[in-house]
């Protein structure tokens, strides 16, 4: 595994890779790839254009609903998603997408240059030892799947707002959003929850060795707020910041402020002037 170079090119084109999260599609990113637009322009006027942004559908949603693999696993939605990756890609990934992420770049993908992960973690039930989610809750939207995904759905976008003070207009904006592509595949979201049952990769963080951001959400239940210090544990050398007023979805909550840390880090990964 090759250590990560400091700085590129300035020839080099750079990639932004965004991957949702569970139940959603690219769609949620609308709001984040416009205001990255601004701000990349903002920051580094021409030096732009070097930017491309890949906004990537998880195996089962958007425009990959038809697409399922066997088994519908961690590492083989990572083998899936691994392959898109362009060369210098810096990977901007939410909740279960951000576990797809760590796993890549544990796995030492030499297309990632860089990883952001948004409200995630390397396990997200809780255990004795570990905050996370409680069984219970994910065993509920597993039953609850299966009488009505799109209800359940609901449901999950209200837990991610929990908590927000424009709570209502944020989840009405995020479904007008995913709306615009097909609805996810029942045995994606199925076997997504099973994912986010069991998948347990802490042990795998210490590999990562590409410059890491992980950004989270003080009202969050999904990634508690307890889980923070024990995550920067695992990955010393990354950086945490929390959004004190946002809950699961920062990027939308506290839209500006964030693309504004994610340009900063992109410019610090990428060593890219004016």
């Amino acid at each position: 595994m090759s250590k990560h170079k400091n700085s590129l090119p300035k020839s080099t084109e750079l990639n932004i890779a965004l991957i949702h999260g569970w139940g959603m599609n690219p769609g949620a990113f609308t709001q984040t790839i416009n205001e990255l637009d601004v701000q990349l322009k903002s920051q580094f006027g021409e030096e732009s254009s070097r930017f491309n942004v890949q906004n990537i559908s998880l195996p089962g949603h958007g425009d990959k609903h038809d697409l399922i693999p066997q088994p519908y696993d961690l590492e083989q939605i990572a083998i899936n998603i691994g392959a898109e990756l362009a060369k210098n890609s810096i990977v901007i990934a939410w909740s279960l997408g951000g576990l797809v992420g760590q796993y890549l770049a544990s796995q030492g993908h030499p297309n990632i240059i860089g990883l952001i992960t948004i409200a995630s973690t390397p396990k997200f039930q809780m255990t004795q030892e570990w905050p996370g989610i409680k069984p219970q809750v994910l065993q509920m939207f597993m039953q609850q799947l299966t009488k009505n995904h799109n209800q359940t759905l609901t449901r999950f976008l209200a837990i991610q707002m929990m908590g927000v003070d424009n709570a209502k207009q944020l989840i009405k904006d995020i479904t007008k959003a995913i709306e615009v592509y097909p609805a996810p595949n029942i045995e994606a979201l199925s076997a997504g929850l099973t994912i986010l049952q069991d998948a347990d990769i802490r042990d795998k963080l210490q590999y990562i060795e590409v410059p890491t951001l992980r950004l989270y959400g003080r009202l969050d239940s999904l990634v508690p707020h307890d889980a923070v210090n024990q995550i920067q544990k695992l990955q010393p050398q990354s950086k945490s910041l929390v959004f004190k007023h946002a809950s699961h979805a920062p990027f939308l909550t506290d839209a500006k402020v964030f693309c504004q840390h994610i340009v900063d880090f992109i410019a610090s990964v990428a060593k890219v002037t004016k």
